[in-house]
């Protein structure tokens, strides 16, 4: 009996004497915690990676409260195999075309001028524009508020109202829709117009006393880099943010892909210099969380004062509203595209919530068929970022279903 005892026991004697030799080597601070609970913007981040990794395509997302990131994540490709730069991961710090979020950011720049010149959002465009420019009917009768809120009267180039993207931006364009002018009547209504940012990369240079020469030429290149560096120096740099333009990095440029994955390789939509102002600059995710959350979440003023702050959300100038259950929010999407046998494109947004939080998610992938966010329910990226903000918060407090935001003007832009 006790040969048959022998060997356990010199088992049990040895697994003690090494538990106890571990115990004694083990420091204080390696003793088993307790994993630390999710927090509320964790779970937030969880509900936007659980959706978009799932996609294999490339984004990110940075959720902020006030100007400080709360959660991030990324994920996917910005170029893939197909291409001549080869497989590349989509990251917090990708650059990306943000498309009509640079609406928002060319509004900042205004109203920073605005206040440095001691001018009024209802004051008339007419004076800043080019002395060479021929004013149509009405053009005499727009202000700078009427540009910020699309209410300008400006339709594009046709009869009706036709959003117009890189023949109505250059300069000639812009040139030709002043000509054009206004019908009567028709300044007021709303008419979604990139125009009516874009004349802002002549109009800020126009404030600034630039003179124009009257070579369309030189006024189109000079005012081009004008207003660029007035942009750089006065809004992005006063937040940390330097080294943008309206341009993909050389030799590494982040593609617009189709959802679902269809093999064809991306679209690079290239150079917007030329167009910059209603559409063009090209961000991190990172970066545009920093940009919107800093000046429009928190008290720093080194962009924007309170009062400006104030005029530029409560009467969406280069921004939109809506209505939650939680409270207003205010955001601005982004969307461009190229359409051949499908669509291609990416698709962004910024989105501030109640109680300061700012939320900001970049896409490289369209829907093939429907052109929009890559979601299988047709749900586009606005409904997307608030429903994931709803059923986050009504989770915390015990209740299963989001309700969907009431919109200002709920088409893509």
């Amino acid at each position: 009996m006790a040969a048959f005892l022998r060997t356990p026991i010199r088992t049990a004697l040895l697994l003690l004497l090494t538990a106890a030799l571990l115990d004694g080597c083990r420091k204080s601070g390696d003793d088993p915690v307790e994993p630390k609970p999710m927090t509320w913007f964790e779970y937030f981040g969880k509900a936007l990676d659980d959706s978009l990794k799932a996609k294999r395509i490339g984004y990110a997302y940075v959720i902020l409260e006030k100007g400080e990131i709360r959660a991030s994540g990324s994920g996917g490709l910005k170029s893939r195999l197909s291409e001549p730069e080869g497989e590349r991961p989509f990251t917090l710090d990708t650059k990306m075309h943000v498309a009509s979020m640079s609406k928002t950011l060319t509004a900042m720049a205004f109203l920073h001028l605005a206040a440095e010149k001691g001018l009024k959002t209802t004051d008339k465009i007419a004076p800043y524009l080019p002395p060479s420019w021929i004013r149509g009917e009405n053009i005499d009768q727009i202000t700078f508020r009427d540009l910020m809120t699309h209410r300008s009267g400006l339709i594009g180039l046709g009869a009706n109202c036709a959003n117009g993207a890189y023949g109505e931006n250059v300069w000639y364009g812009l040139r030709q829709l002043v000509f054009k002018g206004v019908r009567a009547g028709s300044r007021g209504n709303y008419c979604y117009q990139n125009a009516n940012f874009g004349l802002f990369r002549v109009l800020i240079p126009g404030v600034l006393g630039y003179r124009f020469t009257g070579d369309d030429v030189i006024d189109d290149q000079q005012t081009q880099q004008v207003y660029q560096d007035y942009v750089r120096k006065n809004v992005l740099e006063k937040v940390g943010i330097s080294g943008v333009g309206a341009n993909q990095p050389a030799g590494d440029p982040t593609y617009g892909y189709s959802y679902p994955n269809t093999g064809v390789s991306g679209w690079n939509a290239g150079d917007f210099t030329p167009t910059v102002g209603a559409y063009g600059w090209h961000l991190t995710p990172r970066e545009a969380g920093k940009l919107y959350a800093t000046v429009l979440s928190t008290t720093d003023q080194g962009v924007l004062t309170t009062a400006w702050k104030d005029t530029l959300l409560n009467n969406g100038l280069g921004c939109f509203n809506g209505t939650t259950t939680d409270g207003p929010i205010r955001y601005h999407d982004g969307w461009w595209y190229l359409r051949l046998s499908g669509y291609q494109g990416i698709r962004t947004i910024w989105m501030k919530f109640p109680n300061d939080v700012t939320a900001v998610v970049f896409v490289n992938a369209l829907h093939g068929t429907r052109g929009l966010f890559p979601s299988d329910d047709g749900t586009d990226i606005v409904a997307y970022l608030n429903r994931a903000y709803s059923l986050t918060r009504f989770m915390k407090r015990g209740r299963k279903t989001a309700v969907e935001p009431t919109l200002e003007h709920p088409e893509p832009h």
